[in-house]
């Protein structure tokens, strides 16, 4: 794992060890033990419903959204255009069956995976008004529409290489080993203490240096959490954790979702409408804050800024930062980075409403079946109630790290932005009640400053 590697990782975090040494102890024997696939199968659907309701739920975050439905062409709708995949949604030109959108996942088919469970890799293709209107397996390298015998196996296909695709390579590497980890090692090391910048991105930095080690030793290792988890050899996986890694580039969020010519789905696309909403907060925040201490283009020309900049050109050269000239580069890589941590990791890492029924998605197929096994759903579920260390809720009092030179200003600017993100909290409840299916995603009231495992 080269890249992975090769990263530079800051082992001792300023805000205390938040995970607990027995936590790390067990998770490093685990490492050790035998890496087994059992195949038992549960003895019903209702039996598995019943046992993660009774022995799981009460120690999982309880989830923001209820989905009921998680096999129908409606629920593969919903997944794609608001829910684990719409951030991976892109339009299409041309599409021979009229097909307007696809999620692709087919690219999954290259990491190979353990003797007796079943390759991932698929793509799911969708019509203007959301109708799902084929699946392409690449296993197989067959297509599947609506009405084929093999419809209801493809769509499960899809779904559990949406699932390990976006937990192994967004969230994993993208989010956390990449942009979390280089956002705090920059911050450290090229911004003093006392730095204005510094201060503003301390929330969204806190705790993450103990959260993603504990990451790299408990869930990337040959023998970890992910490698037992995933269907994955060990190669498998850390290419698809390799691929969050290279595939990541730094985009303001609204540039991403005019690429994805999405203006006429309206509010059949929250994930377009909340997230610009957010976005603009964020934006918005970080330009009333640099403004106080950098008037202008002034901090274009402040050395420490320059330094922190540079360090991500250094540190993450595949992320194509532009050589800094304005001052609205920093205005939106700040905003964008603040994005990533709270909402972006919300939409890649909040899981938990998929895992409650194992007919929704798995982390090991198996030949045959479209439900999960007993193994591979409580392993699922067991990491999901281990790895949720409570980070300081986004909406929240961090007065406390301003400086006092502008002081008035910089806590009128964050009451601007605490109220903001009240204000959308409100909408986005009021939305929620006109949707087909509540959005909560990018929804202040549920998000955190920093990320979580």
């Amino acid at each position: 794992m080269s890249s992975l590697a090769s990263s530079r990782w800051p082992v001792l975090d300023e805000d205390g060890d938040n995970v607990p040494f027995l936590k790390k102890a067990l998770f490093r024997a685990l490492r050790s033990l035998p890496l087994v696939d059992e195949a038992e199968p549960w003895p019903s659907a209702e039996h598995a419903l019943n046992v993660i309701s009774g022995q799981f739920e009460a120690i999982l975050p309880p989830p923001p959204v209820r989905w009921t439905d998680v096999s129908s062409d409606r629920a593969m709708a919903l997944l794609a255009f608001q829910g684990l995949g719409s951030h991976r949604l892109e339009p299409l030109d041309g599409d021979p069956d009229g097909a307007a959108y696809a999620v692709d996942m087919s690219w999954m088919q290259a990491f190979p995976v353990r003797k007796g469970l079943e390759p991932y890799g698929a793509c799911a293709y969708f019509a203007a008004d959301r109708t799902p209107t084929r699946v392409y397996t690449a296993h197989d390298d067959a297509t599947h529409r609506p009405g084929d015998a093999s419809w209801e196996d493809a769509k499960w296909r899809w779904r559990c290489a949406l699932f390990a695709g976006v937990t192994v390579a967004d969230h994993l590497g993208a989010t956390h080993f990449l942009t979390s980890n280089v956002l705090v090692t920059v911050t450290r090391e090229r911004l003093p203490a006392d730095h204005p910048l510094r201060r503003l991105l301390k929330p969204f930095c806190y705790g993450a240096v103990d959260v993603n080690v504990d990451a790299a030793l408990m869930l990337a290792p040959e023998g970890g959490i992910a490698h037992r988890l995933f269907a994955f050899t060990y190669a498998g996986l850390s290419r698809c954790l390799l691929r969050g890694f290279e595939t990541m580039r730094f985009r303001p969020f609204p540039a991403v979702i005019a690429a994805k010519r999405v203006g006429a789905l309206g509010e059949a696309f929250p994930y377009a409408t909340d997230g610009l909403a957010l976005y603009g907060i964020l934006q918005s925040y970080a330009q009333d804050y640099l403004d106080i201490y950098f008037p202008g283009e002034a901090v274009v020309q402040d050395p420490s800024v320059r330094a922190w900049w540079q360090g991500f050109v250094e540190l993450a050269p595949t992320l194509g930062l532009a050589p800094l000239n304005r001052a609205s580069q920093v205005v939106d890589l700040v905003a964008e980075l603040m994005f990533i941590v709270t909402g972006m990791h919300a939409q890649v890492g909040a899981v938990v409403p998929y895992l409650l029924d194992p007919a929704f998605v798995t982390c090991k197929m198996r030949a045959g079946a479209q439900i999960s096994d007993v193994q591979a759903t409580v392993q699922v579920l067991n990491l999901a109630a281990l790895t949720q260390l409570e980070q300081p809720a986004m909406i929240g009092d961090y007065t406390h790290l301003f400086l006092e030179q502008h002081g008035d200003r910089a806590l009128a600017a964050f009451e601007r932005y605490q109220q903001d993100l009240i204000h959308l909290s409100r909408d986005i409840e009021a939305r929620n009640r006109r949707r087909e299916q509540p959005f909560q995603t990018f929804n202040p009231a549920f998000l955190k400053t920093s990320v979580s495992t």
